[in-house]
């Protein structure tokens, strides 16, 4: 019985340990633990005739993040992370209006939140070895490297909504897939590297008959490649994720590039006429991003981060998918308090608006404020989203395109 006891005990202790603000840590060794942790995004969101009527604003209550996440080491050179998230957010479609928030469809041909789901998922499972600083080995479900914005946390944005990512269909999972990856800094730390290999789209069997396009995908199972290389020009960033608010005491300034491709992992919509389309068969799907990434700290009571992003996708030549994007954020932090501008413009080759009213060019306006309680652990964030579309509020071949709208998130975090 003393034995029960003492043991129910030191697992209530560990529960209290587990609901502090830091991360509840184990060791079981000289060099091994394990940390347990947790993050906490409860949104309100409020969308300009986003109700079912079409003329009346949604108000909904959504969780755009809630993780439980575990990491750890054996020892210098093993170690791991897992977590999980919750998909409570919106199913869209492609007709009205799509806030540009969490949990909701962020590709530029929007939708409209028509129900809601509730699915606790996979989010991470990493394995890494490490020789050295300069060579890292991961494998398992990892976020891709893109860009250095959807390589940051969560947590750690000064916005509600992060930059637009596009990628081919069915090849991702927020942002992540299943693969190797090699990762380090070189040359004094001035150069970080991300390069690797994933499974990206699965393969499906072509089965139309010339002259009938392909209605396959990747029948020959072939794997995504992707890459990133950093050069540090002021501190450095070498985890596993990065930070856009992050409290420095010295700056941190990057630049870089990266590149994704997978063949046959597409099959492109092209226009033929006034409200007609058609879709081509199998096609490369690649994409290239340079960003540039500062976060400049004025003593602990003043901080400035920057990030701007360029990128190209393509998927055929005028196809809806083919084109590029700018995306650009400044913010301020003033001891707890926070303010910040966000931009997000994507160019379509084809300028056409057809099928599913949305296709063509759009921008996206964000601004907000933020209140950090303490840091990023604790954090108050109000945004505000003015989303326009290519001849919005217009009528296209007898079709009425939807609206230009305005949203809003008021989000509440915790993180330890």
């Amino acid at each position: 019985m003393r034995s029960k006891t003492w043991k129910s005990c030191l697992g209530v202790l560990c529960l209290m340990a587990a609901g502090t603000a830091n991360a509840a840590k184990i060791s079981f060794s000289d060099k091994g633990f394990v940390d347990a942790g947790a993050l906490i995004q409860a949104q309100y969101q409020i969308v300009e005739n986003g109700a079912p009527t079409g003329f009346n604003p949604s108000n909904n209550f959504a969780l755009a993040r809630a993780r439980i996440i575990l990491s750890g080491q054996f020892n210098d050179n093993i170690g791991f992370l897992i977590d999980t998230d919750v998909s409570y957010g919106a199913i869209s479609t492609v007709i009205g209006n799509t806030p540009p928030g969490a949990g909701i469809s962020n590709t530029p041909t929007g939708g409209v939140a028509t129900a809601w789901n509730n699915n606790i998922y996979l989010l991470d499972a990493v394995a890494t070895y490490k020789v050295s600083k300069e060579l890292l080995l991961d494998a398992g479900l990892m976020l891709l490297p893109y860009s250095h914005n959807e390589l940051t946390s969560g947590a750690k944005y000064a916005s509600a909504t992060r930059f637009v990512a596009t990628f081919a269909p069915n090849s991702q999972r927020a942002l992540r897939d299943v693969g190797v990856e090699l990762r380090g800094l070189l040359l004094s730390d001035r150069l970080y590297y991300r390069l690797g290999v994933w499974n990206g789209v699965n393969g499906v069997k072509n089965t139309a008959v010339a002259p009938a396009p392909s209605n396959g995908l990747n029948p020959g199972d072939a794997p995504l490649f992707a890459g990133m290389i950093r050069f540090n020009i002021a501190g450095k960033e070498d985890g596993y994720a990065f930070c856009q608010v992050c409290f420095a005491s010295t700056p941190i300034i990057n630049i870089g590039v990266s590149g994704l491709t997978q063949i046959n992992a597409i099959r492109p919509v092209v226009f033929t006429g006034p409200g007609t389309s058609t879709q081509l068969g199998m096609t490369q799907w690649t994409s290239f991003v340079a960003d540039a990434f500062a976060d400049v700290p004025f003593g602990s009571d003043l901080e400035l981060s920057a990030e701007f992003q360029f990128a190209n996708y393509w998927a055929g030549t005028n196809t809806t998918q083919s084109g590029y994007e700018m995306q650009g954020l400044l913010a301020f932090r003033f001891g707890v308090f926070g303010i910040f501008g966000q931009i997000d413009y994507f160019n379509s080759q084809t300028q056409y608006v057809g099928r599913g009213n949305l296709v063509g060019d759009r921008t996206i306006y964000a601004g907000g404020l933020n209140l950090y309680l303490y840091q990023n652990v604790y954090k108050i964030t109000a945004e505000f989203t003015y989303a326009t579309r290519e001849a919005g509020g217009t009528t296209v071949d007898g079709t009425a395109i939807p609206p230009n709208f305005w949203s809003g998130i008021l989000q509440f975090q915790a993180a330890f």
